[in-house]
């Protein structure tokens, strides 16, 4: 049934006649006597007892009449939430962002949302850039590095330079253990030429991890060397570490991140919000 349908019982009920509901309700009686006759053919049981007076509600009549009432007052107790919330910034917000940007600026990002915008829920899925790449239509917002989502808006959030770490333990270490950061084998073929023209030796790693927490932590632990974005070097302490930009044919190795998203999520206010906050905090974060 339509609310409509359900608003006109109600009327029925407290105007007790078909003729003083047609006239709240500003149209014919005969309309208001055939709408009744349909409705009460869909439930199946008489709703009124017509007399000459009045309208009589009978047993089932008045079930339904009392899951009308609240049919109505709910559409109505909407209607004033819509009204005040219009453009309000809540509901639902999905994510997909690379490991090393959920390690890195994604808390501080979010800190910043949630406190502006408490009332969205957000789900967060954190994987390599290459997972969340594939899985790009389960969220509202992705965001990699590397190559830009197919079919989808692409804006460049920042540019990254690499850098050699080194555990100042390792200093006078001949040919330490390397520690490879996953990654698209493009990228790796780079810090291959790089490990061969630098060190004139095979790119041979000894570790292969996918979270940058665990590079981090053997790096602490001084268990071998690594190249790592500018993201990520930036909070490494110099005199722990000796850290050396990366540069292959006279030229630095950088990586592009990229917020991708498509053009329709931009009407959900809270994904419109969400972009706008990540431009505004990667713009005062210092590389």
């Amino acid at each position: 049934m339509k609310v409509d349908d359900y608003k006109l019982l109600v009327t029925l009920h407290e105007a007790k006649t078909l003729r003083q509901a047609a006239e709240r309700l500003y149209i014919s009686q005969p309309a208001v006597s055939q709408r009744l006759k349909s409705i009460e053919e869909e439930w199946g049981v008489e709703i009124f007892i017509r007399t000459k007076r009045e309208l009589f509600v009978t047993g089932p009549g008045e079930r339904i009449i009392h899951h009308a009432r609240k049919v109505v007052e709910s559409e109505s107790i909407l209607k004033e939430y819509l009204v005040a919330h219009e453009g309000a910034v809540e509901g639902n917000l999905n994510l997909g962002v690379s490991s090393l940007i959920g390690s890195t600026i994604l808390s501080g990002l979010l800190r910043e949302y949630t406190e502006m915008y408490p009332d969205v829920n957000i789900n967060i899925q954190v994987g390599s850039s290459p997972q969340i790449t594939n899985d790009a239509k389960d969220y509202h917002v992705s965001i990699t590095r590397g190559r830009q989502i197919l079919n989808k808006e692409n804006k460049l959030l920042f540019t990254d330079r690499h850098y050699l770490v080194t555990p100042k333990s390792l200093l006078n270490q001949e040919d330490p253990p390397v520690i490879e950061f996953f990654s698209e084998p493009i990228y790796i073929r780079m810090i291959e030429k790089y490990f061969e023209a630098r060190f004139n030796r095979k790119y041979e790693p000894q570790f292969s991890v996918d979270q940058i927490a665990t590079c981090r932590a053997l790096l602490i632990e001084g268990v071998g060397v690594t190249v790592l974005p500018e993201i990520v070097v930036k909070d490494f302490e110099e005199n722990q570490f000796k850290i050396e930009e990366v540069v292959v044919d006279d030229e630095p190795i950088t990586r592009d991140t990229y917020i991708s998203y498509d053009k329709n999520v931009m009407e959900l206010p809270q994904v419109r919000a969400f972009i706008q906050v990540v431009k505004s905090y990667i713009r005062n974060f210092e590389m």
